[in-house]
């Protein structure tokens, strides 16, 4: 009861009671304490006001410690009632009595009151059976329930919102998203990496346009591509911010088109021209062994292509490849993705919700801050990249609460300007300067904020809804916008326009 903090780190625990029964103890009119609790033990996953500690991390845990030491009396509060009603219903008998009743129902039917099962073999296999039985059907049941959970976009909803709402930010992915994706097998034997070269229809350029000239919204379109590949496609498009090379480099909306543009990388920590002397000569010399392999270089980024190889071969010098370059590479901050058909050298760091929450951020920081400063937002994707995308929506929404000072801010920006550099293209907008900046005071604003995450095609995913293809994108974009629509401007077969191959 003296105690102001709970501090319980075990590497490896089940269930303990002692932090539910400090946090019993800690009811009002008792001052609140704050649970420090291990992210091995099963309390963790219980207690939503405790804070986390990874004890293998000491600089991780000394700043739980520090946070809970000095934490004010109103988040103590917060963090208690977010477990008290809990904490008060489930006392030990009651978790006693679930336990009994979960192994009474695996073993009803006559399992445990037969007399023979005890005695024989065969009673002790009807039991393992029968368990067996309720362990599927158990599975089945949050197989059912986790699908009755993920539904379809709901496309009126979105409507609604984002008529009822004025500070939005609308944030696509390109290939599979605006623009479909061809089954990969159409480019085989082919240098490229098997996706479709098509611009977005007419249609969805058109609903773009629209979307971007309403001063209320800020649209992006983030791309794995190449940025002269993403400017080339949809770089027109005045008042459309584009992302490139899975969001490292980003062009704010430009009012003059495409001549304007200027496009800005943020820094991830890495030297990519002392990198490249590592790598490439690695990468030339397994080039020159495995016909039809070649190495692709984009702006932050080194790939060794061996899509069009005999795939058993390509797939062994692959593995050899990456063995060869782990050792000579431990010095720079780098990982290797594997993806259909190539080996990529990325930056550690880099995925797409780095533009992702930047965007957010000067959204925010543009209209004052806090939980008022963007009350719609739509993100959208199609694969595995874009699922840093949709955790990145969640986590903004989070910090939203948090004091600024506990914020990781985006990384830097390069060039000579980059303090002052936004994703919005004004100096003023800049999100990771405006929490630099804020006072500790923390955003009571409680506005409503639509946030939409949807992912394109039904799928495992961090997304909240789904959409069946980049068709139901498409209609979602025109709706948004209101424009007129002919059928042929919605043809996504444009012969003319597929000059330009997209990863």
């Amino acid at each position: 009861l003296a105690s102001d903090v709970l501090f319980s780190t075990p590497i490896r625990e089940g269930l303990n009671l002692l932090p539910l029964e400090y946090v019993f103890v800690k009811k009002a009119p008792a001052t609140p304490g704050v649970v420090i609790a291990s992210e091995f033990a099963a309390v963790n996953s219980i207690l939503n006001g405790a804070l986390r500690a990874n004890p293998y991390d000491l600089q991780s845990t000394a700043t739980s410690i520090d946070k809970a030491l000095t934490m004010d009396m109103s988040e103590r509060k917060g963090r208690r009632s977010r477990d008290i009603e809990f904490v008060s219903s489930s006392p030990s008998d009651k978790w006693t009595q679930n336990v009994l009743r979960d192994l009474s129902d695996v073993t009803t039917g006559g399992g445990l009151g037969d007399d023979d099962a005890s005695d024989d073999a065969s009673g002790l296999q009807r039991n393992s059976l029968k368990f067996s039985k309720a362990i599927e059907n158990v599975a089945t049941f949050l197989e059912r329930e986790s699908s009755r959970a993920f539904t379809h976009l709901d496309t009126n909803a979105v409507i609604q919102a984002y008529n009822s709402t004025k500070k939005r930010a609308i944030i696509l992915d390109f290939n599979g998203t605006i623009v479909i994706k061809e089954a990969a097998g159409k480019y085989l034997k082919r240098e490229i990496l098997g996706t479709s070269g098509f611009k977005p229809p007419v249609g969805v350029i058109k609903a773009l346009t629209k979307l971007c000239e309403d001063p209320n919204n800020v649209v992006y379109v983030v791309s794995g591509d190449a940025q002269e590949n993403v400017e080339t496609a949809i770089g027109h498009i005045p008042g459309l911010g584009l992302a490139a090379s899975n969001g490292v480099c980003f062009s704010p909306p430009s009012e003059g088109g495409r001549a304007q543009r200027k496009w800005h990388e943020f820094d991830l920590g890495v030297d990519w021209n002392e990198v490249k002397k590592v790598v490439l000569p690695v990468m030339s010399k397994y080039t020159a062994r495995t016909n039809g392999s070649f190495i692709k270089l984009t702006h932050s980024s080194i790939g060794w292509s061996y899509y069009s190889c005999d795939p058993e071969w390509g797939a062994l010098q692959a593995s050899h490849l990456v063995l060869e370059l782990e050792k000579d590479l431990r010095a720079f901050d780098v990982r290797f993705v594997t993806l259909k058909g190539v080996i990529e050298l990325v930056p550690r760091r880099l995925n797409k919700g780095l533009i992702v929450k930047k965007v957010l951020r000067d959204v925010a920081a543009r209209n004052g801050g806090g939980k008022s400063g963007v009350d719609f937002i739509l993100c959208m994707g199609d694969d595995i990249s874009d699922e840093k995308m949709f955790t990145s929506v969640f986590s903004f929404l989070a910090e939203m609460e948090e004091d600024p000072k506990n914020v990781i801010p985006s990384p830097h920006v390069c060039g000579d300007d980059a303090h002052v550099i936004s994703t919005l293209g004004n100096v003023v907008h800049d999100g990771d300067a405006f929490m630099e900046e804020a006072t500790p005071t923390r955003k009571t604003e409680y506005a409503s904020t639509y946030a939409f995450t949807a992912a394109v095609g039904k799928k495992a995913t961090h997304a909240s809804q789904y959409v069946y293809d980049a068709t139901d994108v498409a209609d979602l974009l025109v709706s948004l916008s209101s424009v007129d629509m002919a059928s042929e401007e919605m043809c996504w077969n444009n012969e003319d326009t597929s000059g330009v191959l997209f990863a």
